[in-house]
């Protein structure tokens, strides 16, 4: 009995420190579970805090961001408004520039053109720009020498200038055209373009041969002036020597011409010296010459003949003047002038050695004809020693 109330109080005890335990072990949790709270409520205090600076950093990132996408989009701004002026400029420039000008790509399609190239070749922008140049009008510019340049030489080097270029264009005809032409590399775009001006030498040519007319060719009557026939004479000279071949010299003048200029007056006696010229240029071979030595005097040469042919050749010209009718407005009505000359013959080289001696031998054969009578032909009989070969012209 004693055994079994003995276990009773073990158990019993065991029990009440068991309890104990327990209960040691909630306060301690519920300790650490106020600790954790009261951690918790310092921390919750702390929150609104971290917060605001959290969305502090956050603001004052996005305002760094929005700042720096602002600066971005000014700057893009900045720099399409500067290549917009800068492609305005660079248009302006072409539309001021006097001579044609064309932009192309390395493709040779047109980009821009200056306004006096669609003036200059009377074409529009909207059939111009991107079209390939050997494309423009109808192909009219698909010229063998412009292909030439563009295609074969321009690759090759960086620009070409003062290749002159003669095209007819069907709306504005002939042409004559210097090309200028220069590559430019774009590194904003990494592209090429090609500047071609083309400047219109047309009119300069014209009068470059008109000048060169009046300083080759006597106003009055058309035939070549004194300077030219002497360099005329020059030539033949030395061609002669050199294939030893003979030539032949006329001095042949108006039978009487100061009278007829005191009695028609000077004006009609310039009508009659035009129609005289005119009838002998008409009776020459094409490679004769006929130039006015001056007054009523010109000279005429005939390469490679003989005195018989320019015999022949005067007697047509002596049969055109009996058939001509001189008309003047200078001349009185029903006026009718019978013009008669003279002209005097020598050869090269059996009349003479040098020019000077071949115009003197001329000019004594024409003074005899006057003497003679006039209305007649005299050669020149006084034959030099023939001039051996020039070694210097073999």
């Amino acid at each position: 009995m004693q055994d079994k109330k003995k276990d009773k109080e073990f158990l019993k005890g065991k029990k009440f420190f068991e309890g104990i335990k327990f209960w040691q072990k909630q306060i301690a949790e519920l300790v650490n579970l106020k600790s954790k709270l009261k951690h918790s409520q310092a921390e919750l205090k702390k929150f609104p805090q971290k917060l605001h600076s959290q969305v502090e950093i956050r603001t004052f990132a996005e305002r760094m961001v929005i700042k720096q996408l602002h600066q971005e989009i000014e700057h893009r701004k900045k720099a399409e408004q500067k290549a917009q002026d800068a492609r305005i400029y660079a248009e302006n420039i072409v539309d001021t520039v006097r001579e044609p000008l064309l932009v192309l790509d390395a493709d040779l399609k047109v980009i821009s053109a200056s306004r006096s190239f669609y003036q200059s070749f009377k074409v529009k922008p909207e059939d111009t720009e991107k079209q390939h140049i050997f494309d423009l009008g109808n192909r009219q510019w698909d010229i063998p020498k412009l292909r030439e340049l563009l295609e074969n030489i321009l690759p090759n080097t960086t620009s070409f200038e003062g290749f002159e270029v003669v095209h007819v264009f069907p709306d504005i005809g002939k042409r004559i055209m210097l090309l200028n032409a220069r590559k430019i590399y774009q590194k904003s775009n990494n592209t090429q373009l090609i500047l071609l001006a083309m400047e219109d030498v047309t009119e300069h040519k014209r009068l470059e041969e008109k000048l060169k007319t009046l300083a080759s060719y006597d106003d009055l009557t058309g035939c070549i002036n004194f300077r030219l026939i002497m360099e005329l004479l020059e030539k033949e000279i030395h061609r002669s020597l050199r294939h030893q071949k003979q030539f032949i010299v006329v001095m042949i003048d108006i039978d009487d011409f100061k009278s007829m200029n005191d009695e028609y007056g000077h004006q009609a006696g310039n009508d009659i010296l035009v129609a005289f010229a005119g009838v002998i240029k008409k009776s020459l071979r094409a490679i004769d010459s006929v130039g006015r030595y001056g007054g009523d005097e010109f000279i005429i040469i005939l390469p490679e003949t003989d005195v018989q042919h320019v015999l022949v050749v005067l007697g047509r010209i002596k049969e055109s003047f009996e058939k001509t009718k001189i008309t003047s407005m200078h001349l009185a009505e029903g006026t009718d002038v019978a013009v008669k000359f003279s002209a005097g013959i020598a050869a090269f080289p059996h009349n003479a050695k040098d020019l000077k001696g071949l115009i003197r031998a001329a000019d004594n054969a024409l003074l005899q004809a006057k003497r003679e009578g006039k209305n007649t032909v005299v050669l020149e009989k006084r034959i030099d020693t023939p001039i051996p070969p020039n070694p210097n012209y073999l």
